[in-house]
């Protein structure tokens, strides 16, 4: 499997409706979500700085390579950077229009590289919509990387692995596939990672903040 985006990564196993066999997360939510890794993957590229008051600064618009990051990444150049991350987040949230784009964008590698599937299909037999599959294969990959790097010993993981890790925490989604003394292990293992390594997580710590903003959009946004 080529080296996916966190986004790529992240909305694999949002959209796995095996493993989530209460419903899949609400588009909305996910696809802010799918988002937040976005800006997640641009400060651990160096693309964005989170300043200490929250605002975000494109330092590099350099494009990833990534289709959705960097569709966000013309989007921050064009106008928001100096946006403070929590109303960057909101609106996000609140524009379906880049909502569904940025979804699209993240997407499309996946269907292309056949790590996805989609089939058209009409709610009520009415209403138009995609339920999207991801391939298994993909799933236990990215699943058995994570064991791998957080949960088998001898192993450290990198930043991106981390990373995905808090944003599938952060949105309930780590319980489908793992046990709950292994999401204790999980945590357990990003935390002494944090206290071994203070400085190589800056960018880490940066973008915990990031998740958190993403989290408390969330809780705010649904309570209105």
């Amino acid at each position: 499997m080529t080296e996916l985006s966190l986004s790529e990564q992240y909305l694999l196993l949002a959209l796995d409706a095996s493993a989530h066999k209460f419903g899949l997360p609400a588009r909305q939510v996910m696809q802010t979500f799918a988002c937040g890794a976005a800006v997640a993957e641009l400060m651990l590229l160096k693309r964005l700085r989170l300043h200490e008051d929250g605002r975000l600064e494109v330092v590099d618009a350099t494009p990833t390579g990534y289709a959705g990051t960097d569709l966000l990444l013309a989007e921050l150049t064009a106008g928001a950077s100096g946006t403070t991350i929590r109303k960057w987040i909101h609106s996000i949230y609140s524009r379906r229009r880049l909502r569904d784009l940025l979804f699209e964008a993240s997407l499309r590698p996946l269907l292309e590289g056949d790590l996805m599937s989609a089939e058209q299909r009409k709610l009520l037999f009415v209403f138009a919509s995609t339920r999207y599959t991801p391939h298994p294969g993909a799933i236990a990959r990215i699943v058995q990387r994570i064991r791998a790097e957080l949960l088998d010993q001898g192993t450290e993981a990198d930043d991106k692995t981390a990373l995905l890790v808090m944003l599938l925490d952060s949105s309930k989604l780590l319980k489908a596939y793992f046990f709950a003394d292994e999401l204790d292990r999980l945590r357990a293992g990003l935390k002494l990672l944090h206290e071994r390594n203070r400085d190589r997580f800056g960018v880490i710590r940066q973008t915990r903040r990031t998740i958190d903003e993403i989290h408390v959009v969330m809780v705010t946004t649904a309570s209105m």
